[in-house]
């Protein structure tokens, strides 16, 4: 049974814009990928800045309790100068 000449018109048209709906899809996933990567980067950066926020905030720790440590040590009198 042949295939007349409009059924295959018919049939290339459909393939057609089925291939355009998927190349848009595929377009507005590039767009959200990016997006996401935008997105992935600030994260990150921030994630680096309150890392290095914590570790300023612990070293400023150790130093206040050597210097409440010292200062203890004078008043109770273990250290004498």
């Amino acid at each position: 049974m042949p295939i007349e000449k409009h059924e295959l018109h018919d049939h290339m048209l459909e393939e057609e814009k089925r291939l355009g709906k998927i190349e848009g899809d595929i377009e507005a996933l590039g767009k959200k990928v990016d997006a996401l990567e935008t997105s992935i980067t600030d994260l990150v950066a921030a994630w680096k800045t309150a890392n290095g926020v914590v570790s300023f905030v612990k070293g400023l720790a150790s130093i206040a309790t050597a210097v409440v440590a010292i200062v203890a040590f004078f008043k109770l009198g273990w250290i004498k100068i």
